[in-house]
C-alpha cells in the first residue's frame, strides 16, 4: 500500500493551513496551541481530507455533515433574523425583484410563486364554491333527456313503439274495461293499468357541471399533495434546539423561520382539505353526475362566459392551472444552506439589493450568467441570479455575485473589465490554486460603478467570523488575491479597494479600515475596509455604514 506523503484538509470547502507529520495533522497558529479549525463554523460542517500518496496519486475522503453545537448567545438570534430576511427577500434572488402579490388577481404567469400565494388562491376558490352553492342547488344548468318510465295509463300523453311492446309483454297489467277504446279480445275490451312511456327529464350531466365537480375533486388531491410535501420537508428540519443544558444545535436557528412557515402552511392546508372534502360532498349530492377522472383547463363555452356563477369558477380554474402546483422552491432554497457561509452570502446579496433600492436605484435587469469554466475546476456556477444592473440617473451599478475573474480578457462574458495578473498560489486559497498554479479568482461580490465613461470596482468578501479572526487569518491572503493579483484591463477602469464583511458582530461594532497605522489627514488607496454586518441591527444603522463604504466609490 502506498504511503501518505502529505494531506490537504478542507472545512466546508475552505482549505485549512495544516502540517502532516508522522501520521498526525497539525493546524499551526501564531500561538503555542493548534488553531481551532471549526471556530467559524455554524449550522453544519463537512470535513474533507485529500491524501497525497508518494506516487503522486490522490484520494479524497468526505465526512457526513456534522452538526455544530454552540452556547446560548445573542448571535443565535441574529442568525435566525438573518435567515428570516433571506426568506422574505428571495424574490431578488429567484426572480427579478418582483414584489409579492397581495391577492390572487395579482398573480402573473411565470411570476412570483410561494406556498402562501397558492394557499391564498385555494382559499378564494373554496369561498367561491361555498357562496355559489345555493345557486347551483336551485339553478344548475341542465339538459332535457327522454327517459323511459312506467306510468299509469291516465298519465300517458302519447303512445310510442315502446308502449305497445311493453303492453304486449306484460299482460298482468291488463284489466277489462267498459269502453270502446282498448285492446279487443273477443267481445271484451282491455286496457293496461300501467305501461311504458317516454318523458322529458332534467339531466345535470353537461360539460360545465362535469368540470365544476371534477375541479373540486382535483382541489382535494392538490391540497393533500401539498400537505404531504410539507410533512416531508418538516421531517428534514431540526425541531429542537437543545442538545444539553449548556449547548444547543446552531442549525436550529438557520432553519427555524423556514420550519415555522411550512408548519403554518401545513395547518392552513389541513383546513382547506377538510373544506374541499365537505364541498365535494355537497356538490356531488345536488349534481349526481359521473366524475371525470382527469381535469384540464376548460374551454370557454357560452355558459361559462355568460352565467356569472359559472364564470367565476371558470376564471379561478384557469388561474389555478396557470399558477401550477407550487414546487417549494423557496423552502428548498432555504434548506440548501447547510453551510453558514452560503446563508451569509445570500443575506448580503439581498441586503445590498435592498440598500440600493432604498437609496433610489431601480433594478434595470437581472440574470444568471453561466461562466465558461473547465470541468476540472472546482468552481460551480450559481443556481440563482448572479448579475444585477441598477441605475440612478447617470450612475449605473452592476452587482456581481460570485463572478469569475479569469487570467485572460473575458469582458464579453459578463462585462467584467478585470483579469488575474499572476499564477502565484495563495496557500489558504482553493484547490485550483494549489494544483494548477491558478487561472481565476472568484470573489463573493464585485461592485462595478459606471459614470461618465469610467468604471470603478470594489471587491467584497464575506466571512461569517469575528473581527479578530478576520484580521488574523484572512486579511493578508485576501489582499494578495484581490488587490495584488487583480488588475483592470482598460486605463479608464480602477480597482478602488476591498471590503471584508463579517457576521459575528454586535450592533456597536463599526466600519473600520485595515490600515491601523495611518498618518492623520491622509487617504490610502486601494482601501481595505472591515465591515460588521448581521441582521438584528436596525436597517438605518446598517445603511449608514453602507453609505460610508460606498462614498469611497461614489
Amino acid at each position: 500500500m502506498n504511503r501518505i506523503a502529505d494531506v490537504r484538509v478542507y472545512v466546508n470547502d475552505v482549505l485549512e493551513s495544516s502540517v502532516y507529520n508522522n501520521g498526525r495533522i497539525y493546524f499551526p497558529s501564531r500561538g503555542i496551541s493548534n488553531r481551532r479549525i471549526f471556530l467559524d463554523c455554524y449550522g453544519f460542517a463537512e470535513l474533507s481530507i485529500t491524501l497525497i500518496l508518494v506516487d503522486g496519486q490522490e484520494c479524497t475522503l468526505n465526512s457526513e455533515y456534522l452538526p455544530i453545537l454552540v452556547r446560548r448567545e445573542e448571535l443565535n438570534n441574529s442568525v435566525e433574523a438573518m435567515a428570516r430576511f433571506v426568506y422574505n427577500n428571495q424574490e431578488w434572488l429567484l426572480l427579478n425583484g418582483e414584489l409579492k402579490p397581495k391577492k390572487p388577481s395579482g398573480l402573473k404567469e411565470n411570476g412570483y410563486r410561494s406556498l402562501a400565494t397558492q394557499i391564498l388562491l385555494a382559499e378564494e376558490i373554496a369561498a367561491i364554491y361555498e357562496s355559489s352553492y345555493g345557486y347551483f342547488k336551485a339553478n344548475s344548468r341542465f339538459k332535457l333527456e327522454k327517459m323511459s318510465v312506467i306510468e299509469r295509463l291516465e298519465r300517458i300523453q302519447y303512445v310510442t313503439q315502446g308502449t305497445l311492446s311493453y303492453t304486449a309483454t306484460h299482460p298482468e297489467y291488463l284489466r277489462q274495461v267498459n269502453s270502446t277504446q282498448g285492446i279487443f279480445i273477443g267481445n271484451r275490451v282491455y286496457q293496461p293499468q300501467k305501461t311504458e312511456t317516454v318523458q322529458n327529464t332534467r339531466s345535470y350531466d353537461i360539460y360545465e357541471n362535469r368540470v365544476i365537480l371534477a375541479f373540486l375533486r382535483n382541489m382535494i388531491d392538490s391540497v393533500q399533495s401539498l400537505q404531504g410535501y410539507c410533512c416531508n420537508l418538516l421531517s428534514k428540519i431540526p425541531n429542537d434546539e437543545d442538545y444539553s443544558s449548556e449547548y444547543i444545535y446552531s442549525s436550529f436557528f438557520m432553519f427555524s423561520e423556514t420550519r415555522k412557515m411550512i408548519e403554518d402552511g401545513k395547518t392552513q392546508l389541513e383546513k382547506l382539505s377538510e373544506k374541499f372534502t365537505y364541498l365535494w360532498g355537497m356538490y356531488s349530492d345536488i349534481l349526481r353526475i359521473p366524475l371525470d377522472q382527469h381535469i384540464v383547463p376548460p374551454r370557454p363555452t357560452a355558459i361559462f362566459l355568460s352565467v356569472p356563477q359559472y364564470n367565476r369558477i371558470f376564471v379561478r380554474i384557469h388561474q389555478w392551472f396557470s399558477f401550477g402546483i407550487y414546487n417549494f422552491s423557496k423552502e428548498h432554497f432555504m434548506l440548501s444552506f447547510i453551510k453558514i457561509s452560503a446563508l451569509y452570502e445570500s443575506y448580503l446579496l439581498a441586503k445590498f439589493l435592498c440598500y440600493f433600492r432604498d437609496r433610489g436605484y431601480s433594478l434595470e435587469s437581472s440574470r444568471r450568467c453561466v461562466y465558461p469554466v473547465s470541468k476540472r475546476w472546482k468552481y460551480k456556477n450559481t443556481s440563482v441570479r448572479n448579475t444585477f444592473v441598477l441605475k440612478n440617473g447617470q450612475k449605473r451599478i452592476t452587482l456581481y455575485y460570485q463572478p469569475v475573474i479569469f487570467d485572460t480578457d473575458q469582458r464579453s462574458v459578463n462585462g467584467i473589465g478585470l483579469y488575474r495578473n499572476n499564477s502565484i498560489s495563495v496557500y489558504a486559497g482553493n484547490e485550483d490554486d494549489c494544483r494548477q498554479g491558478g487561472h481565476y479568482y472568484v470573489p463573493d461580490f464585485l461592485i462595478k460603478i459606471e459614470e461618465n465613461g469610467d468604471s470603478q470596482y470594489m471587491i467584497v468578501d464575506a466571512k461569517f467570523s469575528d473581527y479578530s479572526s478576520v484580521r488574523r487569518y484572512y486579511v493578508k491572503d485576501l489582499v494578495f488575491k484581490y488587490l495584488f493579483s487583480i488588475s483592470p484591463i482598460e486605463e479608464n477602469e480602477l480597482v478602488c479597494g476591498l471590503c471584508i464583511m463579517y457576521g459575528k458582530c454586535k450592533s456597536k461594532e463599526r466600519l473600520q479600515t485595515a490600515y491601523d497605522k495611518q498618518i492623520l489627514g491622509t487617504e490610502i488607496y486601494p482601501f481595505i475596509e472591515i465591515f460588521p454586518l448581521i441582521e438584528g441591527i436596525d436597517s438605518a444603522g446598517q445603511y449608514e455604514k453602507m453609505d460610508r463604504l460606498l462614498k469611497k466609490l461614489l
